[in-house]
């Protein structure tokens, strides 16, 4: 029974490989606490399995917080041309907890990342509570068409008040699949 169990998974994985467009492979995930008296506790590991990179990771503060801010910057790299920046936001954590944005790039996120956290957070954020995040990845279908091999940037920067409590650091490439089939893509605006 075991035997025919984890046949099965191995076939489920290898076709849901197969039909991916994109392979997103992140190769650098660090979370970089400033105010340590504030943030008692953090990690962040990077997992690598088949074609997709999880990201998980904790964080416990001392205090409870409100009024975040994050600021958010993206860019991509392509050989023998500039580096393009793709977004470059200002956010309110608050009001991304709360899902409060209209823009359908920031709520897909939300809801994609969500499912991922052992709990959902809202404002204000609880001292001493562990805000897990197990096993999160970005899902292809989410990127646009027609996205160039490329590798990607992506900086975030946590502020309360004016003091800045913590930044992330992401970095990877992103290349099509040989054998593309197709999937159904979720249209994003930015």
């Amino acid at each position: 029974m075991d035997l025919i169990r984890n046949g099965f998974c191995a076939l489920f994985f290898i076709i849901s490989c197969a039909l991916a467009e994109y392979v997103i492979r992140v190769d650098q995930f660090d979370f970089v606490p400033e105010d340590r008296e504030l943030i008692v506790s953090q990690s962040s590991l990077l997992e690598q399995d088949g074609n997709r990179s999880y990201l998980s990771g904790h964080l416990v503060f001392s205090r409870s917080l409100n009024d975040i801010k994050l600021f958010t910057s993206m860019d991509i790299a392509r050989p023998k041309f500039p580096r393009i920046r793709m977004f470059d936001k200002k956010l309110d954590l608050c009001s991304f907890f709360a899902n409060d944005y209209r823009s359908k790039f920031v709520r897909q996120i939300y809801n994609s990342f969500i499912s991922f956290l052992n709990v959902a957070p809202s404002c204000p954020l609880k001292a001493d509570f562990n805000y897990s995040l197990h096993r999160g990845y970005v899902d292809d279908r989410y990127l646009p068409d027609f996205l160039p091999d490329c590798s990607f940037f992506a900086k975030l920067e946590f502020l309360h008040k004016s003091n800045r409590l913590a930044r992330m650091l992401f970095s990877g490439h992103i290349s099509t699949v040989a054998s593309k089939a197709a999937t159904p893509k979720f249209k994003v605006k930015l």
